[in-house]
Formats: structure tokens, C-alpha cells, sequence
């Protein structure tokens, strides 16, 4: 029993070390025990700072975890592929092209291509093979591979090539028949250029809106900034999966850059989405919460309180909720000029759960004000004033020279007019000669 007892001991000391200093058996002594050394260096933790800063230095410098040895062989089988490709392309005499062949070892190659870190003939293959697909009429495979082309270009930072990717893809899926996932491609491109800091990403974002949601039916598609592509205007609504989070996360990204205008057109699209999706409750009544704010962040409150009462509250299960309560008491204040309500509004519970730009676009509204209605900056720009005419000196002496040249004018003026009257007698008398 007590050597049952003692391998027990003796195990515990093995893996947990002898805690109480006395029992059991010969592991248990002070060699157990950690040194102040290793103390030390355990209780210092890690050097954060250090690993942020390697991982900046390395940032964006593609790895390639290859040997040259093997990074040699893979680039000699991208090369055969490639000419396997090449030569299926190719039509003979008694042959002819083989598309179907070509995209498979252009997907090969791309393969190789992307295990070597050479992202840039990675995407010329990714291309190939998409083009051999559309040649195919296999629009998704042709899509998917034009969305790791853009995938690859982005890890180039080459935006604009990225978003030519996208563009693509978008049109793959639009022959597939796949609205959603076309806008979904579209979506990505305007990213892609607003990554990059491109001027054309505004326009991208209200080009993806367009595409979920046409101009003819979103009602604030006059607050749109760019002009619209041919045929914007007309089409179906999009009912996909996840096409409202999506126009919502347009709407966020124009109010977070101040371009109030362009999110309102956002928001006018996901009302019309949500309204179209009889399960979409508490999203809609968002979305209209945030259009009443948008429009009263441009300083319209007229324009607000119409849309307020000809739309918001044509939905019934709108009225009872906060949202409308906030949105119609915002409204009344507003036109009141009751900067103690609006200031009271603002710290309701309500606001403080909603989202982060959301809340900050109500906690900007103000009675008389404009909140950061803008294009670039943010700001509204501050009205210029009319120039005052020029201010004429005029003496005494030329003041009482213009009234005698008056009087003397209206001397020369006979009342009655009797010269006028003999003319018209003059006239009325018939020559009987």
C-alpha cells in the first residue's frame, strides 16, 4: 500500500511539481521549485510592441514559403501547363480549339503561379481560364475565377485591375442570372477602388446601389452625386439574400465621409428593399429612422416631415415603435426651434443603442444647422454673402439741383392734356370734299 501510495506521490510531483515542499517522493525536492530566473521571465509576458512592429515592416510583401528548389519546380510545371493551354487553343486542320481542356491548365498554372508568390501571372491565368468558361457558357466557374484574379491583384495593391476583376465578375454573374451575386461583384470593385483612394469609388457604390435597387424605384434617387449608367434606371428590384446589409453598408460609408446626399440615396434603396420582404421588420423601421435623419442632417426639415407622413407612417407596425416616436418629436422640435427637446432627444436609450454612425449623425443635429453636408470634407461649406452695393456720397448742393431739374419737368407738364383734345377732334372730323 505504500508503494502504491508513493507512485502516486510521485506522479503528481512529475506533473504538477511538489506544491506542498513535503510529501512523497524523490522528485518532490527543491529542484521542483522554478528559479527566481524563470520566474522573471515568465512574469515580464511578451513584447507586443516588437511583433507589431516586424509585422509592419513585412506588411504587404508577399511570403513565399517555398525552398528555390521547389519554387524551380513549380514555376517549370506552370510552364508546361501554360503550353498545354496554349496548344488545346490552337486550331488545326483536322482540330479544332478545346476551351474546355485550355481551363484546366490555365487553372493549373494559376495554381503554381500562386504557390510561388508570383500573384501577377497568377491573375493572367486566373483570366484565361475565365475567358475559356465564358467561352464555355460556365458563367459562375467564370466568375469565380475572376474573383481570385481580383483577389491576386489586391495583393498587389493594383485597385484599379482588382476592380476591373470585379467588373467582370459582376457581368459572368449577370449572365448566369444571379442579380444578387452580380451586385455582390459590383460592390466589391467600389471597395477595391475605395481602397485605393480612387475619385471613382463614389460612383462605383451608387452604380452597386443602382444595381440593387433602380433609380425608378428608389425615391431619392435625385440625391444621387454621380450621373447614371445606361440602363440604371430600369430594371427589377433585387430580393437576394443579404442585399439589405449591403445597401446598408453603403449608407455607412457615405455618412462616415460626410457625403449625406449619397447616403440618403443608399437608404432610399434599403427602405425599398425591406419594404419588399414582409419578414424585414425592425430593419426597415431603421431604415427609416435613419432616412427622417439624413434628410434633417441637409437642414430640410420640410422635406423630412413630408417624407415622414406620406411614407414612414403608411407602414402601421411603424407607429407604435421608438423609432417613429423619436422621428416625428425630432421633427416637431426641429420646426419649433426647441433646442431644449432636440437636446433631450438626443440622450433617449434608443439613440445610444444604435450604430455608431447612425448615433453620431443625431447627436450632430442641431435647430437652424446643417450636420456635415458635404462631398469631401464633411462640412457644409459656410454661405458666401452678397456684395453691398457701392455706397455714393452725394453733397447738399447736387441733392437740390436734382429737385429744381424735377420741378422744372413737371412745370413743363399741362394738366388736362388740351392739346391732346384738339388733335383728337382733328381726327374725328370727316373731310366731306
Amino acid at each position: 500500500m505504500s508503494s502504491y501510495k508513493s507512485n502516486i506521490s510521485n506522479n503528481k510531483n512529475e506533473l504538477f511539481g511538489n506544491r506542498g515542499g513535503g510529501g512523497g517522493g524523490g522528485t518532490g525536492g527543491a529542484s521542483s521549485k522554478p528559479t527566481a530566473r524563470t520566474a522573471t521571465s515568465s512574469s515580464s509576458g511578451y513584447d507586443y510592441s516588437a511583433h507589431k512592429a516586424k509585422q509592419s515592416s513585412t506588411a504587404g510583401v508577399p511570403k513565399c514559403f517555398l525552398t528555390a528548389q521547389q519554387k524551380a519546380k513549380k514555376e517549370k510545371e506552370a510552364m508546361e501547363a501554360r503550353d498545354q493551354a496554349k496548344k488545346a487553343m490552337s486550331a488545326g486542320f483536322f482540330s479544332r480549339a478545346d476551351p474546355l481542356s485550355a481551363y484546366s491548365h490555365y487553372k493549373m498554372a494559376a495554381e503554381c503561379y500562386k504557390a510561388t508568390c508570383d500573384f501577377q501571372k497568377e491573375a493572367m491565368m486566373r483570366r484565361s481560364a475565365a475567358q475559356c468558361q465564358m467561352t464555355n457558357e460556365h458563367y459562375s466557374s467564370a466568375a469565380s475565377e475572376l474573383k481570385l484574379a481580383a483577389a491576386a491583384h489586391s495583393q498587389l495593391d493594383a485597385y484599379s485591375e482588382s476592380a476591373e476583376d470585379y467588373n467582370k465578375a459582376a457581368v459572368a454573374w449577370s449572365y448566369g442570372n444571379d442579380p444578387s451575386r452580380s451586385g455582390e461583384m459590383l460592390l466589391s470593385a467600389a471597395r477595391e477602388l475605395d481602397r485605393g483612394g480612387l475619385p471613382s469609388a463614389a460612383s462605383a457604390f451608387e452604380d452597386a446601389v443602382s444595381h440593387f435597387c433602380p433609380d425608378a424605384h428608389n425615391p431619392f434617387s435625385a440625391f444621387r452625386s454621380s450621373p447614371p449608367s445606361s440602363g440604371s434606371g430600369v430594371g427589377q428590384l433585387c430580393t437576394g439574400a443579404f442585399v439589405g446589409e449591403q445597401l446598408w453598408s453603403i449608407a455607412r460609408r457615405f455618412s462616415s465621409a460626410g457625403e449625406v446626399p449619397s447616403a440618403l440615396y443608399a437608404l432610399g434603396a434599403a427602405g425599398r428593399y425591406y419594404e419588399a420582404d414582409a419578414d424585414a421588420t425592425q430593419s426597415l423601421y431603421s431604415a427609416y429612422f435613419a432616412q427622417t435623419v439624413m434628410q434633417l442632417s441637409m437642414g430640410d426639415v420640410v422635406a423630412a416631415e413630408r417624407t415622414y407622413m406620406e411614407v414612414h407612417i403608411q407602414t402601421s407596425s411603424y407607429l407604435p415603435t421608438d423609432e417613429c416616436r423619436i422621428a416625428e418629436e425630432m421633427i416637431r422640435a426641429m420646426k419649433a426651434f426647441d433646442v431644449d427637446r432636440v437636446e433631450e432627444l438626443k440622450r433617449e436609450r434608443k439613440v445610444g443603442n444604435m450604430e455608431g454612425w447612425l448615433r453620431s449623425r443625431v447627436l450632430g443635429l442641431g435647430v437652424g444647422k446643417s450636420a456635415g453636408v458635404g462631398r469631401a470634407g464633411g462640412q457644409p461649406k459656410a454661405p458666401v454673402p452678397a456684395p453691398n452695393p457701392p455706397q455714393t456720397t452725394r453733397t447738399a448742393e447736387e441733392e437740390e439741383q436734382d429737385l429744381e431739374d424735377a420741378m422744372r419737368e413737371l412745370e413743363g407738364v399741362e394738366v388736362g392734356g388740351g392739346d391732346d383734345d384738339d388733335d383728337d377732334d382733328d381726327d374725328d372730323e370727316i373731310d366731306l370734299r
